[in-house]
């Protein structure tokens, strides 16, 4: 794998340990900015799912596979799709299983990449591969730190967070 793929697939991992421990850690039925904890988290999982790899050609299968509906996702009175509904929890579970699902496909991706393909738009994309990437990172880290104060707020307790020092945990492994 080449250099650059390699630092952005460890970045990457390092978000996934982020995610992983909030995902188990959230309080997921506190509700803030008339939403629950799980859609946040079900918003910034959707959008790694859509917008990571290629936006253009993406099908969404979380509702098939994890009983997830799709509009849960939009978190925006003003968009398409809202259900404004704070009775309706998304389980730990099913998060994970999502989690798990969309980080599975994003680790496969990373197998494919190369340096060539960052500056390229997939078929049909406005953005380059590098640009989907960076947009989620940025988008991914909002949302993390949201939904942690989210859970600070109701727990008096922040997730561990994982920075730099996750490239020695993954080297120890």
């Amino acid at each position: 794998m080449e250099e650059i793929i390699k630092q952005i697939k460890n970045q990457q991992e390092i978000n996934f340990m982020n995610i992983k421990e909030q995902i188990q850690k959230a309080n997921l039925e506190i509700v803030f900015d008339a939403e629950n904890n799980s859609r946040y988290i079900f918003h910034y999982l959707h959008s790694m799912d859509r917008f990571f790899i290629n936006p253009v050609g993406y099908v969404y299968e979380g509702e098939k596979l994890f009983g997830i509906p799709e509009n849960l996702s939009v978190i925006d009175p003003k968009r398409e799709g809202y259900e404004k509904d704070t009775s309706v929890v998304i389980s730990r579970e099913q998060l994970t299983a999502y989690f798990e699902h969309v980080k599975s496909k994003i680790e496969n991706y990373f197998e494919t990449l190369t340096v060539e393909m960052l500056l390229e738009k997939p078929e049909g994309c406005e953005y380059t591969r590098l640009e989907l990437i960076l947009a989620q990172f940025r988008h991914l880290m909002w949302h993390v730190g949201v939904s942690s104060a989210i859970t600070f707020a109701s727990k008096s307790e922040w997730n561990e967070f994982t920075g730099l020092s996750g490239l020695r945990k993954m080297c120890e492994k």
